[in-house]
């Protein structure tokens, strides 16, 4: 499987700023090999724009969601991408309710949505994908979600939003051979003691999961680890992040950033 970052930033990054700031990260979002997109933000064209590749979305089947707030979750992308298109978006039910506000209930109603429950594994198109929970709320009612992705044989976590994973999450995963971990690191070294640490990752926190990882070596013995959702306000440039997970031996990953799995 390829990756490919489309965004890296958390929800503090302004889209109007781009043109200003030369280490611009867009609201976080991943695509899978052509034809799976991870949270269908409001920035997504904007990548496949700026980077000359207006098409790069044009093959896009399967849509997950990890959950509805803004950053993760357009539904006026969502429109773009699945109306009158062989597209499906596949989330907890509480998004077609944001579609419904959004778009209205008969433009909704063209959109093919299929409701996915935490646990439960889905064929998509060519992968196994499980949602399983995450440690952030959303929406009242509504679960976030982290994913495990699996194709030929190579198992993706991808991981944001979420602080820690939840007990249920752990259990599921924990002696899954996973290839790569893509988790959230939305909290920097100037955010000590930040507030958001009840729903996001601080690096004293990635390091004490890396370590209890590395201990019970758990997952593939090829396993690689990435962080995405950044926060503008809470890290310092990319090369002082590189410099902080470095010895960690996480990489922090970029818009644009593009993996093998």
């Amino acid at each position: 499987m390829k990756l490919t970052f489309l965004g890296t930033g958390a929800a503090d990054w302004d889209i109007n700023q781009f043109d200003n700031m030369p280490e611009f990260r867009r609201f976080s979002s991943a695509l899978v090999n052509d034809d799976l997109l991870i949270d269908p933000g409001p920035h997504v064209f904007h990548f496949a724009e700026k980077n000359g590749t207006p098409d790069l979305l044009d093959g896009v089947k399967n849509i997950i969601v990890t959950h509805s707030h803004g950053d993760h979750f357009c539904p006026e992308t969502v429109a773009k991408l699945c109306t009158g298109r062989d597209c499906t978006i596949w989330c907890a039910p509480e998004c077609m309710k944001e579609l419904n506000a959004a778009l209205g209930n008969e433009a909704a109603f063209g959109i093919n949505f299929r409701s996915t429950e935490i646990g439960k594994t889905y064929q998509i198109g060519d992968y196994r994908i499980t949602p399983l929970r995450a440690n952030h709320f959303a929406t009242p009612g509504e679960i976030a979600r982290v994913y495990l992705i699996e194709r030929d044989g190579r198992i993706l976590f991808y991981g944001c939003d979420s602080a820690w994973l939840p007990t249920e999450t752990w259990n599921f995963m924990r002696d899954k051979p996973i290839n790569t971990l893509v988790m959230e690191l939305t909290c920097g070294e100037i955010a000590t003691y930040d507030w958001r640490i009840f729903e996001h990752n601080t690096p004293e926190m990635l390091q004490i999961m890396l370590t209890m990882f590395k201990k019970y070596n758990r997952f593939a013995p090829d396993v690689k680890y990435y962080v995405s959702h950044m926060a503008r306000t809470l890290h310092g440039d990319h090369a002082s992040v590189v410099r902080l997970l470095e010895p960690m031996g996480v990489t922090p990953a970029y818009d644009g950033l593009q993996i093998e799995i």
